[in-house]
């Protein structure tokens, strides 16, 4: 899984060019860490080219989001696809993060 990210009023957005599989999210993991750590706490995930999500990597995710919201921060999804978005409700975190059509409605949702 490949990502960018960049900053958008204060949200880092990242967008993810493959799967949320467990090998990747460790990747991923040490990103989003090192983000927080430089008090970048507001997040914003482009799942457009996500296809398919293991239950490992989505754990891995969700960790960090714990560990960003302990922080007072927050993690948001945008783009997602139906059966990544079916994914996460079957397994039953689709309630934990709010998901957004768009970066715009995203980026905008964390001065709401």
């Amino acid at each position: 899984m490949a990502y960018r990210s960049r900053s958008s009023m204060g949200v880092e957005i990242l967008r993810f060019h493959g799967d949320l599989d467990a090998l990747e999210m460790i990747k991923i993991k040490k990103r989003l860490t090192g983000l927080l750590n430089k008090n970048h706490k507001k997040l914003a995930l482009d799942l457009a080219r996500t296809r398919r999500v293991e239950l490992a990597g989505l754990g891995i995710l969700v960790d960090r989001l714990i560990k960003i919201r302990a922080q007072k921060g927050d993690i948001k999804l945008f783009n997602i696809r139906p059966e990544v978005a079916e994914t996460f409700r079957m397994i039953g975190v689709g309630d934990l993060m709010q998901s957004f059509r768009s970066e715009e409605e995203a980026v905008r949702s964390f001065a709401a």
